[in-house]
């Protein structure tokens, strides 16, 4: 019997405007949700380049999803979210409330976007090359106290480095030396995913225990180990985990498909993951909703 698993999109996916064209239920849940914070996010996702700024970013994203998420009636059999995507994945498989989720990743953007000073740590994606090349060009241009370490396993020649600003740059100049083909600076405000941050694994850690975890209603699948997760207690310390260790994108869909999943539903601002899992595997049905009036198109 053919399986569905919904996906959920993280940074990157957002622009402004995003839920312009959301319905009137969908309007007002963003307005429910809105009232949890000391922004407007609603006018930042509607005018405001903000948007982009992580910690903004974060909640935004999950709202988008979770607004969507919230009016899909159609039965799904796994959850997967890359990285903060995860949240959301969480939303859908019954761990956390809407509530809580945007909270907690208002939370999580904040202490990740002011871990580190401006241009301390930098990401860039690795374009062609192999991950077992880029692990030991990662372990050569890290000495002295500063790192390098892969971040997002992406799919088949995408893998994103992340770390100190000075390993980043170490790391092109030494491209050829090291067996690397094309490397592209990402533009973010931090080096998520990376030893680095470990600063704020315990602040974050303290914080999620003032949320109520429930036991997963449907298996999600976690960044941390690609693999899928019910109980709360694992699934809350993975979430730790996760700020430091590597997104395994690319084996998290394997792993779907090896369950039994024909058809992934993305859902979110954009069509990140569509083109993401397509490299992974051609052959497997990708579906979008990307606002609310596709929906019933699902």
């Amino acid at each position: 019997m053919s399986k569905r698993a919904l996906l959920f999109p993280g940074q990157g996916s957002q622009f402004i405007g995003m839920t312009d064209d959301f319905n009137e239920r969908g309007q007002e849940t963003l307005k429910q949700l809105n009232r949890l914070f000391d922004v407007d996010l609603v006018n930042i996702m509607h005018h405001d380049e903000a948007v982009n700024d992580t910690k903004y970013t974060q909640p935004a994203i999950v709202m988008h999803s979770v607004v969507l998420l919230e009016q899909i009636q159609q039965p799904f059999d796994y959850c997967l979210g890359h990285s903060l995507g995860e949240y959301s994945a969480l939303v859908a498989s019954g761990v956390l409330t809407k509530e809580d989720a945007v909270q907690i990743v208002y939370k999580r953007g904040q202490l990740m976007s002011e871990a580190y000073p401006q241009g301390v740590g930098k990401m860039a994606a690795v374009i062609g090359t192999d991950r077992w090349v880029i692990e030991e060009a990662c372990e050569a241009v890290s000495n002295d106290g500063h790192l390098l370490n892969v971040a997002n396993i992406n799919g088949p020649g995408q893998i994103v480095v992340s770390g100190h600003a000075q390993c980043i740059e170490a790391l092109i100049d030494r491209k050829h030396e090291l067996g690397l083909k094309k490397i592209i600076p990402l533009n973010v405000s931090g080096p998520f995913h990376s030893e680095l941050m470990k600063v704020i694994e315990e602040e974050f850690r303290a914080y999620l225990e003032q949320f109520d975890f429930q036991e997963a209603q449907t298996p999600v699948v976690q960044n941390v180990n690609a693999s899928s997760e019910i109980d709360a207690k694992r699934i809350k310390e993975n979430l730790v985990k996760q700020l430091y260790s590597p997104v395994e994108f690319t084996d998290s869909i394997r792993y779907l498909i090896d369950q039994g999943v024909t058809e992934f539903v993305e859902i979110g601002p954009k069509k990140v993951l569509t083109a993401l899992v397509k490299k992974i595997e051609r052959n497997i049905t990708v579906r979008n909703i990307t606002t609310t009036n596709e929906i019933s198109e699902v």
